[in-house]
């Protein structure tokens, strides 16, 4: 099962050697008390999710819109984690399934709350931001949905390659969402023609490098991200520098499995990253909705049973 529970560990330990590779921002995660809010369905959610706890900070997904097997992950699609074999996937739509999944999406939004409250100059959800600067120079003059002059700049009556049509996505909303897309873009889990053409409203970066043959096919603004915004490239590539080790250079695909069984060196802080993976990962409890809705609908128990493991609030 590809689930939130899986991908969060894949996200915070994206080498699979059994230690997070930012403890910076897992301890603060947990301190904080950070959490996955997980609904069995659309309606459980709500309205803006306004079933979510009042504790810490929360970001919400839902069961309903976990997909295993998604295309959009090189691996599924027939390429490998090394980029030189997406290009040659870009146009396969058998063997996984087409629907996009938003574990990523919405698991990575969290640990970006975190990083752009850790390290403000450089990830903070403002325009001021070195992220965030990036973020807003893609929009040209497409316009948002909160200022009220959006344009769909897959049209040419604008030229930007980022905008977004949603009202309820103030500043602060744009500038994550725009670091998602550019480090999933840069991870190869957009670049498929057929996810292309889906986002092209909002996103025309999907396309990483600017080797590779930039799709959506016949939009004329459309770029890779690597020559469209350098400045934003060179902010996800890294993934190893401080204030960098929290961005994932693998797309996850659900299952998580360690790499390494030797422990870790000793100038890894082990210790400290090591509880707070454990921490962060087992602040679990199943909602009485999610428990209810797996005695309702057998079908759905096993599925559940996983995802309970990501409803990861102190719960008292």
């Amino acid at each position: 099962m590809h689930s939130c529970h899986p991908s969060l560990r894949q996200l915070l330990d994206n080498d699979a050697d059994g230690v997070v590779d930012d403890p910076t921002v897992v301890n603060y995660m947990v301190t904080n008390n950070y959490f996955m809010f997980v609904s069995a369905t659309e309606a459980e959610a709500g309205s803006d999710n306004n079933g979510m706890p009042s504790i810490g900070f929360g970001q919400g997904t839902g069961i309903y819109e976990a997909v295993p097997n998604s295309c959009d992950i090189p691996v599924n699609r027939g390429a490998t984690t090394n980029r030189s074999t997406w290009q040659a996937a870009v146009n396969t739509q058998t063997g996984c399934d087409t629907s996009k999944d938003a574990t990523t999406e919405e698991t990575l939004h969290l640990i970006t709350e975190a990083a752009a409250r850790i390290w403000p100059a450089k990830w903070d959800r403002t325009q001021t931001s070195t992220a965030g600067a990036a973020v807003y120079a893609l929009n040209g003059n497409c316009g948002w949905g909160y200022t009220n002059n959006y344009q769909n700049p897959s049209t040419t009556n604008c030229n930007g390659t980022y905008a977004y049509d949603d009202a309820t996505c103030n500043e602060a909303c744009v500038v994550v969402e725009g670091i998602y897309w550019a480090i999933v873009s840069y991870i190869g889990g957009l670049y498929t023609s057929a996810r292309a053409e889906d986002v092209k409203r909002e996103w025309l970066l999907v396309t990483p490098d600017s080797s590779m043959t930039v799709v959506p096919s016949g939009v004329s603004a459309a770029k890779s991200l690597q020559s469209a915004s350098p400045a934003l490239y060179a902010l996800v590539v890294d993934s190893i520098s401080p204030e960098h080790a929290w961005i994932p250079a693998v797309m996850p695909d659900g299952r998580y499995s360690l790499t390494m069984s030797s422990s870790p060196p000793a100038s890894t802080p082990a210790s400290s990253s090591a509880e707070a993976f454990a921490a962060l990962t087992s602040m679990c409890s199943a909602p009485g909705s999610l428990a209810q809705a797996m005695q309702a609908d057998p079908s759905t128990s096993g599925i559940a049973a996983q995802m309970e493991s990501c409803i990861c609030s102190r719960w008292a």
